[in-house]
């Protein structure tokens, strides 16, 4: 066991066996030796430490948020002083490239240099969707259905609603014959921990 782990199990107040027993050499949760909760003391005990871990975790968390937002604003700071210069000659080559593009005696539509490269292309029109409801009522009014596509998929809640299952299989409850592209998952029971704040 690490030195590390000994110590915060130390800090924990848990006694040296405890690790022995439950964690291996890498800080893992041996799972054949896993904690066994047989009593509510017991359950207890392992909530007060699920508790102290995650609020170290938490701890440590925040501490690195302070350090992230410190490095985040010199970070922004810089880019915005930088961002400025970067944006000014990016205009003045794209420009450039566009003259030199449009020049008949030269026509090159990149320029090739040690430290970048500036290209250049022909882009197509394109149509945007600004307002949907409103370009579907368009294209009812004017008859225009083939400009229109309609998504189809299978309704979920209304399957379970009638649908008979038999294991994996889901049948239709009508013909009694197994509905093909459907799967039947049993449900179960889900357990969330949640340390109190």
């Amino acid at each position: 066991m690490s030195d590390e782990l000994s110590q915060y199990l130390s800090s924990l107040g848990e006694p040296l066996d405890f690790a022995e027993n439950h964690i291996d050499e890498q800080g893992n949760l041996n799972t054949e030796r896993a904690l066994s909760i047989t009593t509510d003391d017991e359950a207890l005990w392992a909530m007060r430490r699920l508790a102290q871990a995650q609020r170290r975790i938490d701890e440590v968390k925040r501490q690195a948020q302070v350090e992230l937002d410190r490095i985040n604003a010199w970070v922004e700071s810089n880019i915005a002083t930088h961002g400025k210069a970067r944006d000014f000659f990016d205009i003045a080559l794209s420009d450039y490239l566009i003259s030199v593009r449009q020049n008949e005696a030269d026509g090159r539509k990149s320029l090739d240099f040690p430290d970048g490269v500036a290209t250049s292309r022909i882009t197509p029109s394109k149509v945007a969707v600004t307002d949907l409801e409103l370009f579907l009522s368009w294209a009812e009014h004017n008859e225009k259905d083939e400009w229109v596509r309609v998504k189809r998929e299978a309704d979920i809640s209304a399957i379970k609603k009638v649908a008979d299952f038999d294991g994996n299989t889901v049948i239709d409850p009508t013909t009694g014959t197994t509905i093909e592209g459907l799967q039947h998952t049993e449900g179960g029971i889900s357990v969330t921990v949640k340390v109190a704040e």
